[in-house]
């Protein structure tokens, strides 16, 4: 079941934006202040939070970085009448799937109903959709972690490579055991992009074979 978080410090808008969706397949739970709720959150019970109410900047601020820790799915609807321009936009860059006016009437209040239902289905989407961004992560930390390697095994090497030659190499299996590691992990890097581009080239020799043979063909035929 979809689960809805509405809080706000007026009791009475929280009864007039819980009882919009009685009809409706979602768990709601209201409350006062969106700390007493954090475990539905955390336990992801509750994909998405209506906050409404009169906000201090440092306040809201904080919060919503906050929710989306616990969260990095969930879908935040802020309402409230006026916010600083700055505060807006910080706080939109932090996540905020929207943000409307205190419903004055029935037809603010089905706006608030319509933003909800859309909210529900952008958090399945995100759930749903492999996260891209967290694959570049790991492929980022992947490649510097082969780069530190790479840089470790070259510092390792220079000095044995800068030697006098009259001298004797004394240093212990150990170095070479590690250099040797090192070499096996730049060959382990090299060897998924060879094989590709091996078959880059098998394809390519294929297809102008095919090729030379179609015009050879029609060639004998005129």
């Amino acid at each position: 079941m979809q689960g809805l978080l509405i809080a706000n410090a007026d009791q009475g808008a929280r009864n007039q934006l819980a009882a919009l969706f009685t009809a409706d397949d979602v768990q709601v739970t209201t409350t006062d202040s969106v700390v007493n709720a954090l475990e539905g959150i955390i336990n992801r019970t509750v994909q998405v939070v209506v906050v409404g109410g009169e906000f201090d900047e440092m306040h809201i601020g904080k919060l919503i970085p906050l929710l989306k820790k616990c969260n990095p799915y969930l879908s935040i609807i802020l309402v409230s009448d006026e916010l600083p321009v700055n505060l807006l936009r910080r706080i939109r860059k932090e996540g905020i799937f929207y943000h409307a006016l205190n419903p004055a009437a029935d037809e603010g209040r089905a706006e608030i109903y319509q933003a909800v239902h859309c909210a529900f289905k952008t958090y399945k989407a995100r759930r749903n959709a492999p996260n891209i961004t967290r694959t570049k992560e790991v492929g980022m930390r992947n490649a510097k972690t082969f780069l530190t390697s790479l840089v470790l095994m070259l510092i390792t090497v220079a000095p044995a490579l800068a030697a006098d030659t009259n001298t004797t190499y004394t240093s212990g299996i150990l170095v070479l055991a590690f250099v040797g590691l090192c070499a096996l992990l730049v060959i382990a890097q090299l060897l998924p992009a060879l094989k590709s581009l091996f078959g880059m080239t098998k394809d390519a020799a294929k297809k102008s074979s095919r090729s030379n043979y179609s015009e050879a063909a029609s060639g004998k035929k005129h």
